[in-house]
């Protein structure tokens, strides 16, 4: 009986060393490799799909371990990473694409991701859309200044100049899409940045026109 014990432990040793070496970064999966500041150590950090009725099974987790955790998931989404909403505070969330290949990710006050063609796009179009976050809050605070102080004409230089960035911002992304052709972050552009609207005609119908 005392031969179980070790021949089990040298079994389950075996196996554990065999599945340490079974995950293959070109085997077609998806598979995030993070780091996180070491504030995070024994928390959990989380995969969310970005669509969709969200649900237990369709969330992934890691216990952040020594700065690092790691997700292995099947491609074809685009997900959230975020940590544990008890220290989420001035956490900054990253939107990475479930494709195949080794994507590298950092999550911190300031997150980000690289290492596959659409998560370095997608990196590149946060990136762009921070930048666009920024002029529109300076902006708008030039505006509520101007109308504040009874300056309606440079209210309205103002708004033309927000306008012309947004526009910029909008061809940036469409472009951006055109250039990846096809690929989920190509349509998740698509579809948040299209190039015509509808509207509603003196008529009654509906009709079709540019965005921009």
């Amino acid at each position: 009986m005392k031969l179980k014990k070790p021949l089990s432990v040298g079994l389950l040793a075996a196996l554990l060393a065999t599945g340490c070496h079974t995950i293959n970064d070109n085997d077609g999966g998806c598979h995030i490799y993070g780091t996180a500041n070491p504030r995070f150590n024994g928390k959990k950090i989380y995969l969310v799909p970005l669509q969709g009725k969200v649900t237990a099974e369709q969330v992934d987790s890691f216990i952040v371990n020594n700065g690092q955790f790691e997700f292995h998931v099947a491609p074809g989404e685009m997900k959230i990473i975020r940590v544990d909403y008890h220290v989420r505070l001035g956490v900054e969330d990253l939107l990475v694409v479930a494709e195949p290949g080794r994507i590298e990710v950092s999550i911190d006050s300031v997150s980000y991701g690289k290492g596959t063609p659409q998560n370095d796009s997608l990196q590149q179009w946060k990136e762009a859309t921070k930048a666009n976050k920024m002029a529109n809050f300076h902006y708008i605070k030039q505006i509520r200044d101007a109308e504040s102080a009874n300056q309606p004409k440079e209210a309205e230089q103002l708004k033309e100049q927000l306008d012309s960035i947004q526009r910029a911002y909008r061809r940036y992304s469409r472009q951006l899409a055109a250039n990846m052709k096809e690929g989920i972050f190509h349509d998740f552009l698509k579809e948040n940045f299209p190039t015509t609207t509808k509207r509603r005609t003196a008529e009654g119908t509906i009709e079709e026109i540019p965005f921009d």
